[in-house]
Order: structure tokens, then C-alpha cells, then sequence
């Protein structure tokens, strides 16, 4: 089942004036100039293993690189941390493409494909792009390990990337790096709103704010009556429509349960992450029972400050008897 995240990456970057000025103002020069953006093709293939749609999507583009087939592999990574496994994930979906291709086309050579990782966690991004680096690599063993790199593009509240572009880019990028954050959402939901208030006709405003507001509330937990008031306030033409997008999802048992829903699934998103960052300060495979569910008993203001304590390092585990005192 399709989650909001993968609904509103895969709408919005199938769009071709959203890939054209992704591509146009992020990608490295030495890439522009070797293909035509004009020419960008939006496939509709998706080759992201069921049991991690939950955590990935994907959308390909077809480019000419000097008259050959090319394409740019796009992998979106919406959990809360970065995957230490991402490159060997990159590697089993361009595989996936290149035995598509073959089946479809005589050619004997195999396309070149640029894959590429959006990444807007809350934690900060720290895994080396190298598929290489997942190996330990021997004497004499280096010109057997397959090897590529992969493009990464960082928009989580730790990155310094700057969002730029068309404007309907920019809403997109906009809504994906806040959607992690709550500290002074009120004034990103109105930059948001000031964004699509600036798109030019009629249709596109309307387009861009019912997508954009139904994944803010499926994937927020801002209060309805704040979002309402501050629509009424900048776009009071779309007052209504925000009304309309609210009582869909209420109609489809979304919005009334999803405030439970999402607490209890950032709270386990919560507990997940901290189970990480402490398993990689001290040597343990698993946290112990008991610890687990000190962390399942604790509300999600307690586990975000667990989480920003660890992420800082402003607290000093280094025994699972620290953890304790820690948690007690």
C-alpha cells in the first residue's frame, strides 16, 4: 500500500517541470552538458522491493547521452535516518532496469544509469557514497568489487542545500524538507502557502495546494483549526477546496484516526531511531527487553528529547548501566 510520502514524491517528481528544474539547478555541471533536459522522458516503472515501500520510492527518467539510451535513477528515502544498506539498494534497482532494457532492446551494450538519493531525515546524513565502502576489501581483491557512486541530495534540517528552482519545485522541496521538523511550523506552513500563492494561473495554484495539503495532513500532526485559519488568511480563495480536501480524507477514515496513527507511528519511528543511535554508540546487536520497553512506556516529548540528547551527543552512554540511569 502506497504511503503519503510516495504518493506525493511519485505525483510530484512524474511531473516534468518538477524533474526539468530539479535536475537543471541541482545536478553537477559536468552531468548537464551531457544530456538535454528538454528530452527528459518520465517513465512509469518502479522497481523499489515491496517490503520497503514503506521507506523508498522511485521515479526513472529517460535521457539521451550522445545519442545513447541513458537514464537518471531517482530514489527517495523517507525514514527518519539515513540507510546504512542504500547503495546496495541502488545497486539491485539499476539491475532491475538494466534487465528491463535488455528484454526490450536488441542492444548489446547496457545503458548508463545516474542514480541519484533524496534524503530529508531527522537525523544528519553520514554514509559514504561509495558502494565500495560496504565491503571490507582485501589485498588484491579491490578489481573484483563491483563500484559506483551515487549523486545525494540532502534536504533534512541539518543540510545547508539551498532550495532553489522553478516555484513549483521549490513548493515540493519545501514541503519534503519541513516535513520532519516542528519547531515553528507555523511560519513554514505559511511560506509554504506564500509559495503556491505565487504560482501563476488558476489551475496549477489549485493543483499544487490540494496535493500539498493533503499530504501536510496526513503526514503532520499541526493543528486542523491553525492550518485552516492561516489558508483563510494568505489564500482565502482556497479556503474552501482545503475544506474539501480535509472531508475526503475524513470520508476515508483518515483524518479522524490520524492523529492516533501517526503518534503511535512516530513513536515507533522514534524508538527505532533511538535504538539505532544508541547501538552505535555502545557494541550491541539488540537493545535489551527491559530497555525496549522502558522506551514503549515513554510519550513522544520524552523520546524526541531522547533522540535530540543523543543526536548532539549532549548525553555520555557508554554502558548499557549509563542507558539505564539515563532512562530512570
Amino acid at each position: 500500500m502506497a504511503t503519503p510520502h510516495d504518493k506525493f514524491f511519485k505525483e510530484m517528481f512524474s511531473k516534468k517541470e518538477v524533474a526539468e528544474s530539479f535536475i537543471k539547478n541541482y545536478f553537477p555541471q559536468d552531468l548537464l552538458e551531457l544530456f538535454n533536459t528538454d528530452d527528459l522522458e518520465i517513465t512509469k516503472d518502479s522497481f523499489v522491493d515491496e517490503d520497503l515501500k514503506e521507506f523508498f520510492s522511485d521515479v526513472v527518467y529517460r535521457v539521451k547521452i550522445n545519442d545513447h539510451d541513458a537514464f537518471i535513477y531517482c530514489l527517495f528515502e523517507h525514514k527518519s535516518y539515513p540507510d546504512k544498506k542504500v547503495s546496495f539498494q541502488l545497486l539491485k534497482y539499476m539491475t532491475k532496469i538494466w534487465n528491463l532494457y535488455l528484454k526490450q532492446n536488441n542492444s548489446g551494450k547496457l545503458p548508463v544509469i545516474l542514480p541519484l538519493l533524496i534524503y530529508h531525515g531527522g537525523k544528519r546524513y553520514n554514509i559514504d557514497k561509495r558502494f565500495s565502502s560496504r565491503f571490507n576489501i582485501q589485498a588484491n581483491t579491490k578489481k573484483f568489487i563491483p563500484d559506483f557512486e551515487y549523486l545525494l541530495f540532502d534536504f533534512s534540517k541539518y543540510s545547508d542545500l539551498e532550495i532553489i528552482g522553478s516555484i513549483q519545485l521549490q513548493i515540493v522541496l519545501k514541503i519534503l524538507h519541513t516535513s520532519f521538523i516542528d519547531d515553528d511550523y507555523d511560519k513554514i506552513f505559511a511560506d509554504i502557502l506564500e509559495l503556491i500563492k505565487k504560482l501563476n494561473d488558476a489551475e496549477s495554484i489549485l493543483e499544487y495546494f490540494t496535493t500539498g495539503m493533503k499530504y501536510i495532513l496526513e503526514i503532520k500532526d499541526y493543528d486542523f483549526d491553525v492550518m485552516h485559519n492561516k489558508v483563510n488568511l494568505i489564500i482565502p480563495e482556497r479556503s474552501e477546496t482545503f475544506m474539501s480536501t480535509a472531508n475526503k480524507l475524513r470520508e476515508e477514515g483518515k483524518l479522524d484516526g490520524i492523529k492516533e496513527g501517526m503518534k503511535e507511528g512516530r513513536k515507533q519511528e522514534l524508538i527505532e531511531t533511538i535504538s539505532i543511535l544508541i547501538k552505535d554508540k555502545l557494541p550491541l546487536d539488540k537493545l535489551p527487553d527491559n530497555l525496549e520497553s522502558k522506551l514503549n512506556k515513554l510519550d513522544l516529548i520524552v523520546l524526541r528529547e531522547i533522540r535530540t540528547d543523543l543526536l548532539k551527543d549532549i548525553i555520555n552512554i557508554e554502558s548499557l548501566e549509563d542507558l539505564e540511569e539515563y532512562l530512570n
